[in-house]
């Protein structure tokens, strides 16, 4: 991003007002920023000090989650709250295994819109971006564009990774979970983190700064208490609800260190083995209808 007064940036972009997309792509070592987003990150990280290393921690665990999901099956993927694209993003991970993988990217931030058209949807049929915002969540998930580019029907992958402390209280995270569920076809899942608000104040402490800064979003760390009553109604897979770091890791992962982000995948098992059975059976009957034309024929002779 150029951040001098001789270029003009898009529309609805402050560069006078922290963002909160514009400050994470800087932890991540981004270079779409203005000098406002990087000295709000720097103080955050005078108080915060594993801020970045949470970041990194946070696109690691999106990797992880969307290669594991992609081998259950996963085919169709919507990723709630983008961010300014960091390489991999999910359709790159996604269709190294599955080439056919469809991806719906959903952000608010004007940033991030004018990249992620730019970089991602303009070059691929397969991948599309959306403007929504996560407060009004049933407005984005019925809207006809991401229903004819995601078949609601089949199973799909929904991610909000490091989105949910971005809601408030008052903004009714629940709401967003609801619409999720509701809309889950059998077999599909949540990829989810979320700030802990861990025991010795450093989120807290983070969160204040994004606070005095009058940045573009609350930072609203929670309890593990908290952060588990997202998952009613899922089934966490293996291994539960954990920090970044101790998601199914990997030899060649980050060494996260003092994460206080914890993490999690949900699928509702029960519906998907419903899907199953009625799948096996679907399969019984039309090979028993096969034997049935085999056995006429033979009679017929």
């Amino acid at each position: 991003m150029i951040d001098n007064h001789t270029t003009s940036p898009p529309a609805g972009v402050n560069p006078s007002t922290p963002s909160i997309a514009r400050v994470y792509d800087y932890l991540l070592g981004g270079r779409d920023n203005f000098a406002v987003d990087r000295q709000l990150a720097e103080q955050v990280l005078k108080v915060a000090p594993n801020a970045r290393t949470t970041a990194q921690a946070n696109r690691s665990f999106l990797v992880r989650a969307t290669e594991a999901v992609v081998r259950a099956g996963i085919g169709q993927f919507i990723d709630l709250g983008i961010g300014i694209p960091t390489s991999p993003n999910v359709h790159e991970v996604a269709q190294r295994i599955n080439p056919d993988a469809r991806v719906a990217y959903v952000d608010n931030d004007p940033i991030v819109l004018v990249h992620a058209r730019a970089l991602l949807s303009r070059i691929r049929s397969d991948v599309i971006t959306l403007k929504g915002g996560l407060r009004d969540p049933k407005e984005i998930l019925d809207r006809p564009k991401l229903r004819a580019h995601i078949d609601f029907a089949q199973p799909t992958a929904f991610l909000l990774v490091a989105v949910l402390h971005l809601l408030t209280n008052e903004d009714r995270p629940e709401r967003l979970m609801e619409a999720i569920r509701d809309r889950m076809a059998p077999g599909s899942y949540l990829i989810l983190s979320h700030l802990w608000d861990d025991p010795d104040g450093v989120a807290r402490a983070g969160a204040g700064e994004y606070a005095h800064h009058k940045a573009s979003a609350s930072v609203v760390p929670r309890t593990r208490g908290q952060i588990q009553l997202f998952f009613d109604g899922f089934e966490l897979v293996e291994p539960g609800l954990v920090f970044l770091d101790q998601w199914r890791p990997t030899q060649s992962m980050i060494n996260a260190g003092a994460v206080v982000d914890l993490a999690g995948v949900v699928v509702d098992r029960v519906e998907a083995v419903e899907v199953l059975i009625q799948q096996v059976i679907a399969q019984l009957l039309v090979a028993a209808m096969n034997f049935r034309l085999v056995v006429d024929a033979e009679e017929a002779e």
